[in-house]
């Protein structure tokens, strides 16, 4: 059985024309004429899953095809730019990082598979990260032997049962307790010492640059009762905002009893979402060592004052938590139910929109920005997405090695091979079911620390 998919761009039967070599039976793979894996590969492909998307399952089997005939040299993002999605002779991963994107959204729907209606499939699929090729392996091998002996090789014999009873009957009772013992202490001593080193991290760049031994670091999250703000029919200052009596003239004035109850229940308390708080959960986790130096505040309850005092982290576009507005001056993308580019380079759009509201799949953009704090004062670094859902990618995307890297990669380009000290990222995210599902870095500026 072949896999035959013609690539997007390329003329059909491209791939199948070069065919498919069978893979190595002595590296201990499936290797066969009929092999399970093929047969596995279009289920997935044809799973409603994969349906729903027209480059997914094209992605799919092209990686298998090169998986399976070992050519590693057509599963370079060039090779699969060029090939799977029509990519120019000039693509350049570093400008274009589509396919980074699919692949991530790859990984993504074949979990799901393996979660829904493929749990019961024998092989698993996954792509390693660093690399694109697909890895196959057993879900459960003992079982699977007894089911299916031809799916592993079979190891060379040693000695007969009669042989092995007679050795175990020779052993003393207490041997297999005594190994069993020092297995637990090994295992304890392992996760002993994996939380200590855990524990000693210092924070990743760019945390490290807000997060910094003997300073505090205060994590400021968005306000839920800001959404008060909507009863008027004008914008509210900050001034209004910090003064916290700007919601007394919102409230109607024949308000019944319950509803002044819910209003005076939301001015006093201090509301933030999921989004935020999960935010701050992975902040605080990457800080490593320096947790113990954050704070977390609600936007309800900082002054200036605070700000002006050391390291901030705002989570929340200014729809949400208005003290952002502080640090617009220093921002080209700019947050107000959409994101403005001030000054868009080529190709780029001036504008960029969410296709719909928090909870509803679509695409999203975020941005994140490390600028000057208040006076010079420490550094701020600003987290803010369209939707939740865009707050919730951002955190994911500096949450993730690969993805900080090549944000770095983007920023060294943009300023001359330096990494700049101040900065402000571009993303661009797909939304499932309320979930951010994938996110990549679309553009980056530099931000010059002159700016007020």
């Amino acid at each position: 059985m072949a896999i035959v998919s013609p690539p997007v761009g390329k003329p059909e039967g491209s791939i199948a024309d070069e065919g498919l070599l069978r893979a190595d039976e002595s590296a201990g793979t499936f290797g066969d004429a009929n092999d399970d894996r093929l047969e596995l590969i279009e289920r997935i492909a044809q799973s409603e899953a994969f349906q729903k998307s027209t480059r997914l399952p094209v992605l799919l089997r092209y990686l298998a095809n090169r998986t399976l005939a070992n050519d590693r040299a057509g599963l370079t993002e060039q090779a699969i730019g060029k090939a799977v999605f029509g990519k120019p002779k000039d693509f350049h991963p570093t400008e274009d990082s589509s396919v980074r994107v699919y692949i991530r959204q790859l990984r993504l729907r074949l979990h799901e598979y393996y979660q829904a209606v493929g749990r019961d499939e024998r092989i698993i699929i996954d792509i390693p990260k660093g690399g694109y090729a697909l890895a196959f392996h057993l879900r459960h091998p003992h079982r699977l032997l007894r089911e299916a002996p031809s799916l592993i090789p079979a190891a060379p014999r040693a000695e007969s049962s009669n042989e092995r009873s007679s050795v175990f009957q020779r052993w003393p009772v207490w041997v297999p307790w005594v190994l069993f013992a020092a297995a637990l202490v090994f295992a304890a001593i392992g996760w002993y010492q994996s939380t200590r080193s855990a524990d000693r991290a210092m924070p990743p760049w760019p945390i490290d640059q807000v997060l910094v031994p003997g300073q505090q670091t205060t994590i400021v999250l968005a306000d839920g009762s800001y959404v008060l703000r909507l009863l008027g029919d004008r914008d509210i200052t900050l001034d209004e905002y910090a003064d916290h009596h700007y919601s007394d003239s919102l409230i109607p004035h024949d308000a019944t009893k319950g509803e002044l109850r819910l209003f005076h229940y939301l001015q006093s308390s201090q509301l933030s979402s999921m989004a935020d708080v999960r935010a701050a959960s992975a902040i605080t986790s990457m800080a490593g060592v320096l947790r113990g130096n954050i704070v977390i505040r609600s936007a309800k309850e900082i002054n200036g004052k605070m700000l002006a005092s050391g390291n901030v982290i705002l989570i929340g576009a200014k729809t949400s938590n208005p003290w952002e507005e502080l640090y617009e001056d220093h921002l080209n993308f700019r947050l107000n139910g959409h994101i403005s580019n001030r000054s868009p380079q080529a190709g780029e759009p001036s504008v960029y929109s969410a296709t719909g509201p928090t909870g509803f799949s679509g695409e999203d953009y975020a941005t994140i920005s490390l600028v000057p704090g208040l006076g010079d004062h420490g550094n701020v670094l600003l987290l803010q997405g369209l939707r939740l859902e865009g707050t919730e990618a951002a955190i994911r995307f500096l949450s993730d090695d690969e993805s900080r890297r090549d944000l770095a990669t983007k920023l060294k380009a943009a300023n001359g091979g330096k990494l700049p000290r101040y900065f402000e990222a571009l993303l661009h995210s797909h939304s499932m079911g309320g979930s951010a599902a994938s996110v990549d870095c679309i553009a980056v500026r530099i931000v010059s620390p002159a700016k007020h």
